[in-house]
């Protein structure tokens, strides 16, 4: 958990605790990597805190910090469960659940109770909130319609937009801005990280997307490998080791990749893939427009049902067949 606020957040936190009366539910948004979590958790820990510093961090001494976050009884803490997918698939990869309407109702129990504390704040942390499903953000909804007392709700996301509606409406939205990329080097070298440039620019200047990366490199290679040979690729050798990281995670470097031969057909230039540039501008050249326009558009569709349990292999494939069109004349 932060000690501090991470240099690219404190904007926030400052503006935050400007605000003397806070509403009863607050969406926290920003791209993926940038530390939301670290700064929601280090929030909820200073809003319990019963003797908070002059900047607004727990004091890390009182009962109340000492209790946080496992043993807390004011602080609720909602996520999806990780499983494996479907045992009938031919490779088990590791994927997150939705939150579902029973987690909501176990928080509506919850929030019956009496808060512990004497002032009687309590807190609830969704995250990532764009995991709720229709049920449970149903259920949800109806708790924010009538909020307890006392009772401060954080929604965590990177996708605000598939929250529904009614939840937006009532919540109030805090946008966090992303480091620049002189602030992630700069945080990357304080934590004694050592990563290659081009990692950075995969993640789009996000610090903990990079660090989770790090660990995914081989994966990744193989999905870059794959990609590079454009037209020439062969279908049949398609590497289905590479979904151990999940459909919607290999979908997000497809998606990537076809992004850079857009931005390099009318620039010449990438923006994900800085090692690749030469390929993918030598791609872009031999592509037809209209089939990759076309191809980015299946990739969005298929990325909302990523996480279903459909065929991931066979549809992997197909997401090949299709790449591998658009290097097709018309």
């Amino acid at each position: 958990m932060m000690h501090s606020i991470y240099p690219w957040l404190q904007d926030a936190w400052n503006a935050m605790h400007q605000n003397k009366k806070l509403p009863h539910a607050l969406i926290f948004k920003g791209k993926e990597g940038i530390g939301k979590h670290d700064f929601a958790m280090t929030f909820a820990k200073s809003y319990l805190c019963q003797s908070p510093l002059a900047n607004y961090l727990p004091c890390e001494t009182c009962v109340s910090c000492n209790w946080f976050p496992e043993s807390h009884p004011d602080f609720k803490h909602i996520a999806p469960v990780e499983s494996d997918d479907d045992e009938s698939s031919k490779r088990k990869t590791v994927r997150k659940k939705n939150i579902v309407i029973d987690q909501i109702r176990e928080l509506s129990e919850y929030l019956e109770l009496s808060a512990h504390q004497e002032k009687g704040k309590r807190i609830v942390l969704i995250e990532p909130a764009d995991a709720l499903n229709q049920a449970a953000s149903n259920a949800l909804l109806k708790i924010l319609e009538e909020p307890p007392e006392n009772t401060l709700f954080i929604l965590v996301t990177s996708q605000a937009q598939k929250l529904i509606a009614t939840i937006r409406s009532r919540c109030q939205l805090i946008d966090f801005r992303g480091p620049s990329l002189e602030e992630s080097r700069l945080f990357l070298t304080d934590e004694k990280i050592t990563y290659d440039e081009s990692l950075l620019s995969f993640t789009g200047g996000s610090p903990f997307s990079a660090i989770k990366e790090l660990e995914n490199q081989s994966e990744r290679d193989v999905i870059t490998q794959l990609l590079a040979q454009g037209h020439h690729i062969d279908v049949t050798k398609v590497n289905y080791g590479i979904l151990t990281q999940g459909l919607d995670w290999t979908l997000n470097i497809i998606q990537k990749w076809t992004f850079d031969l857009l931005l390099s057909f009318h620039t010449q230039q990438s923006y994900y893939f800085k090692k690749e540039e030469a390929r993918i501008h030598s791609q872009a050249k031999q592509l037809n427009l209209d089939a990759l326009l076309s191809f980015a558009n299946e990739l969005n569709a298929l990325k909302k049902i990523a996480s279903h349990p459909i065929n991931q292999e066979l549809q992997l494939q197909n997401i090949f067949i299709k790449f591998k069109q658009i290097f097709e004349p018309s």
